[in-house]
């Protein structure tokens, strides 16, 4: 499969805006080899936004889960949008549609009826 060129140079933002990995958390970002899934929790001019990037429309609908430091789990239901340019997803402001549980570290995970999409990451609060 054609990595699509919109998908492959917002996964390369996506690499260089996110810092990297800590040992005691999640990776902040992820593109599936084929480059039609990328997903991130980047941090940009101070807010926390929850993206999902696809080649194609996959699927209408998907859930953005979001555990807090203390296990609690709050999963709240996107649509997908059409970005225009052959690509589709959602850019999701935590702060907007979670509840934020204090510092320490958080998992976001999308989910599609029963089935995770993509992998699970994270990003820590200070």
């Amino acid at each position: 499969m054609q990595i699509h060129p919109v998908v492959a140079a917002l996964a390369t933002n996506l690499v260089i805006a996110s810092p990297p990995a800590r040992a005691h958390h999640l990776p902040t970002s992820y593109c599936s080899e084929s480059g039609d899934l990328c997903q991130s929790t980047r941090r940009l001019d101070g807010v926390r936004k929850l993206g999902l990037l696809l080649a194609a429309k996959y699927f209408r609908v998907f859930h953005l889960c979001v555990t807090d430091p203390d296990g609690y789990e709050s999963c709240v239901p996107f649509r997908a949008r059409d970005h225009g340019d052959g690509t589709f997803g959602r850019d999701v402001k935590w702060r907007r549609h979670f509840p934020p549980g204090g510092p320490g570290p958080y998992t976001v995970r999308w989910t599609v009826g029963d089935e995770r999409v993509g992998r699970v990451l994270g990003f820590h609060v200070h």
